[in-house]
């Protein structure tokens, strides 16, 4: 994901079999992204000072002949499926976007493109903030340095590998 959302990379290094799940995992992130900032207002909302009883109460209105003709839609398909598009039309136009050199800034990209991916910024702004180190994978091979030295080159691999587990786990 990480690497999928990185604009030096994007999908380079995925192969053709994994494209599909991946971009199944962005949309889906994204609609749960969206989810939870839509839900996180109402529980604001809901915090707030009750106002009285009779500035809430909506009058009714009359009816006329014209609305027993009137034909009803469903008023919440709209929305999910312009929902659905736009984050369709968003994943496609960050990815046929040219690829960022390799020298540049990953995330300097994301804030001046921010305004025209938000959904996909806010995910990038999530997987991307994570730093990469090595430093645990360079504290192993050093133990396997340590172990493995010229008195004891005859070693087999398999009994290397519990000699460095057992130092890194002890």
């Amino acid at each position: 994901m990480a690497s999928a959302l990185d604009p030096r990379f994007k999908l380079k290094y995925v192969s053709e079999d994994n494209r599909g799940s991946i971009e199944d995992k962005l949309t889906a992130e994204m609609k749960s992204l969206i989810n939870v900032m839509k839900n996180a207002p109402l529980e604001t909302a809901a915090m707030a000072p009750d106002v009285t009883e009779d500035a809430a109460a909506p009058k009714k209105k009359k009816k006329g002949l014209g609305s027993f003709f009137k034909v009803t839609t469903d008023k919440t398909a709209g929305p999910l499926l312009q929902q659905d598009h736009a984050i369709a039309l968003e994943l496609q136009s960050y990815l046929q976007t040219e690829t960022l050199d390799a020298e540049e800034d990953p995330l300097k990209w994301w804030r001046e493109s921010q305004r025209f991916i938000p959904r996909l910024s806010n995910l990038a702004r999530k997987y991307l903030c994570i730093p990469a180190t090595s430093c645990s994978s360079e504290r192993v091979f050093s133990t396997g340095g340590n172990i493995v030295s010229c008195s004891r080159s005859s070693l087999k691999p398999d009994h290397v590998d519990r000699l460095v587990f057992l130092a890194k786990n002890l």
